[in-house]
């Protein structure tokens, strides 16, 4: 760490809601917090903040007073934390990154799940992926036909739980549909006849790209859906490192655990203690942690560099582990809701250890403070 600036991180956010021009307020505050003790200038903007030559002449700044609105040039390294909501953002979001591509990323992303998982597929860590097609109207009826459990439907690009889907076929004929909308909100819905509730499920998925798998049983003793979110980052040497990990908790009879759905989390060793018996679940975390090592350079092997993984592992109730998504756009605030202060403060330090890396590896000159 360093009182002299040796470069400017840009971090790519969307419009705060409330008081806090940019979204995830606290993480930004916590990242303009510690920016300067890594050497570097910090500047959030929004897509539309960005000028065609990289510049920024509409940012913001994490001041003592608040948020101040000021200018900046471009940024040597990029931080995409921008969610797009609608084809709208999405070009706008497209716009920026062009007029940005002389910066640096710190992590380049990940392509749709389908894609991940082909890729993953033909790896060594194929054993931990589920059973996983592509969606079509007839591939749903015949799996569903075979799963007694049912199959649960994701989007290929969706994050945050959105636009997930459980179907279960009813005792004495019919379908539930259980999921969450567009807009993040949970619904069950029966169809007295089958075929009626796979109209719902076409219309639903409204020809986008949908993964379809069968239901794994991964829920606790009580009937909630969990997971173990592992958050893996690069530290300052560029080396991979676990920051922190957490069980993602949803409420019972919903169709995933993802906070944004109004799910919780807990921390891991207790959580999996009382699940599985305290020698169990010290082989599952052992087991987690295996794979959380491995699969950080197999994902960058097939599509580039990247700074930071959002893993979610499910447990069925033999133990075994199954990975059911890697996410190159994490966020951090199950450590906020587990009181893992230790792994927060890593979430929020490993981006700017591993921009710096990144900055020095290009030797810029250092520059005055503005």
């Amino acid at each position: 760490m360093s009182d002299t600036m040796i470069g400017r991180l840009g971090v790519l956010t969307g419009r705060g809601q409330g008081p806090a021009p940019v979204t995830e307020p606290e993480f930004a505050s916590r990242l303009s917090q510690l920016a300067p003790r890594f050497g570097l200038e910090l500047i959030l903007f929004p897509p539309e903040g960005v000028a065609p030559d990289g510049s920024i002449p509409h940012g913001y700044v994490r001041t003592p007073s608040g948020w101040k609105e000021c200018a900046s040039p471009a940024p040597g390294v990029l931080y995409n934390r921008f969610f797009p909501a609608d084809a709208r953002e999405r070009r706008a979001a497209g716009a920026a990154l062009n007029a940005l591509r002389g910066a640096v990323p710190l992590s380049r992303g990940l392509p749709d799940k389908w894609r991940v998982h082909r890729h993953l597929t033909a790896s060594p860590a194929a054993e931990l992926l589920p059973e996983t097609h592509l969606y079509s109207g007839r591939g749903f009826a015949l799996i569903l036909a075979e799963r007694e459990d049912g199959v649960f439907l994701k989007p290929a690009a969706g994050s945050q739980g959105r636009g997930v889907l459980r179907a279960v076929r009813l005792p004495g004929g019919g379908l539930r549909l259980a999921g969450r909308d567009a807009g993040n909100r949970s619904f069950v819905r029966d169809y007295a006849d089958e075929a009626e509730g796979g109209d719902a499920v076409r219309r639903f998925t409204a020809g986008r790209p949908y993964l379809l798998q069968p239901c794994l049983p991964l829920c606790d003793s009580a009937g909630r859906p969990f997971d173990l979110r592992v958050l893996a980052q690069k530290d300052g040497r560029a080396r991979w490192t676990v920051s922190g990990m957490a069980v993602r908790l949803g409420r019972p009879g919903t169709a995933a655990s993802n906070l944004h759905g109004g799910g919780t989390a807990v921390p891991p060793e207790p959580f999996l203690a009382a699940e599985f018996g305290p020698g169990a679940a010290a082989a599952v975390l052992r087991d987690v942690r295996e794979a959380a090592a491995g699969l950080p350079p197999l994902l960058e092997a097939g599509f580039g560099r990247l700074g930071e993984l959002g893993l979610d592992f499910g447990i069925d109730p033999g133990g075994r582990i199954w990975l059911l998504e890697a996410n190159s756009k994490p966020g951090r605030t199950v450590f906020r809701l587990t009181g893992d202060t230790e792994a927060e403060r890593r979430a929020a330090e490993n981006p700017l250890r591993y921009a710096r890396c990144l900055l020095q590896s290009r030797r810029p000159a250092a520059f005055p403070r503005q």
